[in-house]
């Protein structure tokens, strides 16, 4: 039976804020209407404006809530990405899938989306583009509006997608942070397990592409070193003691 994996978007979060909204201009809305229905009032000249932001906002919320009734989905298996976005589904294997980079919004990490790039010539059904070199690039989503955390939305692609996830800074700045946090509240500071797989991973599909033989001698290189290494780190300790 073939492995599939679903990522989801969060939904009821965003059906959630866009009520928000929706209600903030009705709330506005009516808050208008009682202004303009007193010409004493200080605002009364500003409340035709008012009025006019207040439909906009109730509009847009009302086309918000119809967008979220269609499935927004990525399915992912060995073969590639099922992307059903907004009533259009498109197959992706993944020859045609380039790379599946986290990418930062703005200057900060503090939010990063998913861009998908394709090989030359591909295209995704029903979204807009940035296009560099003739391949196109795609951004379906910000990690934080799946239904799963943003380093479990990383393990499921990195799972299939054999090396095309670049991650590795984004996992970095997480589990740095993790690890402030940890320290800051007296507890003892662990390797990063997310990004420790991450690495794992990125390091196996390396040695896969190498060759069993390069990835083979690499090892064997690695077992030679490490008495050498450790005897440099040794005597660096040794005369670190002997100051």
């Amino acid at each position: 039976m073939k492995r599939r994996e679903r990522l989801h978007r969060n939904t009821a979060r965003l059906r959630r804020d866009t009520l928000v909204c929706g209600v903030f201009g009705a709330l506005v809305w009516g808050a208008a209407q009682a202004v303009m229905a007193n010409p004493n009032h200080r605002y009364y000249n500003k409340a035709p404006l008012f009025e006019f932001f207040s439909v906009v906002i109730v509009a847009f919320s009302l086309i918000a809530l119809l967008a979220l009734l269609w499935p927004f989905l990525i399915e992912v298996d060995d073969e590639g990405l099922t992307l059903r976005l907004r009533g259009s589904t498109t197959r992706l294997p993944w020859e045609s899938v380039e790379s599946l980079a986290v990418v930062k919004i703005g200057e900060r990490w503090e939010s990063a989306n998913l861009d998908v790039r394709l090989t030359p010539g591909v295209r995704l059904r029903g979204r807009l583009a940035s296009k560099k070199d003739g391949r196109r690039t795609y951004t379906p989503l910000s990690l934080d509006e799946f239904t799963v955390a943003p380093e479990e939305v990383i393990a499921v692609l990195q799972r299939y997608g054999r090396g095309r996830v670049d991650a590795q800074e984004y996992l970095q700045i997480r589990a740095a942070r993790r690890a402030v946090a940890r320290y800051m509240l007296g507890d003892v500071i662990q390797a990063d397990q997310h990004l420790a797989e991450y690495m794992a991973e990125q390091r196996r599909v390396e040695v896969e592409e190498s060759g069993p033989a390069t990835g083979a001698a690499e090892v064997a290189a690695d077992v030679r070193n490490a008495p050498a290494d450790r005897s440099r780190r040794a005597r660096a300790w040794r005369r670190e003691a002997g100051d």
